[in-house]
């Protein structure tokens, strides 16, 4: 009797482990918000050393693009 309780442990153990799998899409990007506040996200991080140059693009076919470059203390344009 005790065998049967030691061989089937490790049976019951087994059969309580859950495994799923999702068949929902994954979420894709919120193209129309992606910019939004952006340019001011920039103007934060550089700070007073004032924004060289700044890009931001986001359309389905061509993806996320986001550039936010500080000038260089000091420098002048």
């Amino acid at each position: 009797m005790f065998r049967i309780l030691v061989l089937l442990a490790p049976a019951v153990l087994l059969a309580g482990c859950i495994s799923f799998s999702s068949s929902e899409p994954a979420a894709a990007p919120d193209y129309a918000a992606f910019c939004q506040e952006k340019e001011l996200q920039c103007r934060e991080i550089c700070g007073n050393a004032g924004v060289q140059a700044f890009s931001c693009k986001a359309a389905p076919r061509e993806g996320l693009e986001y550039q936010c470059q500080c000038k260089k203390p000091g420098q002048r344009l």
